[in-house]
């Protein structure tokens, strides 16, 4: 008995140091188990851009092409088609002749020179028109010489080479008879328009 109590207490140290190096392994872990979980938040820059639009607003300016040199403040367009006529302008915008050539300039006073595609000024600022009085679709072939008379029944196509004599000598008719049918043809016969037609009987 004095033997085993002998022993017993031989080993108690030993047994209270394992006991301590066991708890202080547990505290050591439990520490750094603490630690390594322990988030670390790092400040995040965040950047806003931001821009600003500039609109800028260009004024519109005239359609293209135009006739030459015609009135610089033009508000109103008309875009030459093929059978237009200084004439049909006119009637189509309540305008005279004068209003026309003035906003025109380039316009010779046969109107010879009306280019299809072209655009013409047809109205400034101020100024006073009419109010378009609506015709009736002349009767007969297309297109058509203006001041044609109502009850026209025969017709004759303007050709290449074509004057007031020769129309005459193909139709059988007098320079008299063709200006009394067709109202819009001066005395000299020189504003006769190649691919329309004229009357030449009524």
């Amino acid at each position: 008995m004095q033997h085993i109590s002998f022993i017993i207490l031989a080993l108690l140290p030993k047994l209270l140091l394992a006991s301590v190096l066991r708890t202080l392994d547990t505290l050591e872990t439990t520490t750094t188990s603490e630690t390594s979980t322990t988030p670390t938040i790092s400040p995040t820059k965040t950047t806003i851009t931001t821009s600003m639009g500039t609109t800028t607003t260009t004024p519109a300016g005239p359609p293209s092409p135009t006739l030459p040199n015609l009135a610089k403040d033009c508000d109103n367009f008309h875009l030459v088609a093929s059978g237009d006529s200084c004439y049909t302008v006119q009637t189509k915008y309540g305008i005279s002749a004068d209003q026309l050539m003035m906003w025109n300039p380039s316009l010779n006073t046969e109107c010879s020179n009306l280019w299809l595609g072209y655009y013409a000024c047809v109205h400034v600022p101020g100024a006073t028109t009419s109010v378009p009085t609506p015709t009736p679709t002349p009767k007969g072939p297309q297109p058509q010489m203006p001041g044609i008379v109502d009850n026209c029944e025969k017709f004759y196509l303007i050709k290449d080479g074509d004057s007031c004599y020769t129309i005459n000598q193909a139709t059988s008719t007098t320079l008299e008879q063709l200006r009394s049918w067709n109202k819009n043809i001066n005395e000299d016969c020189s504003n006769i328009w190649l691919g329309y037609y004229v009357c030449v009987g009524v």
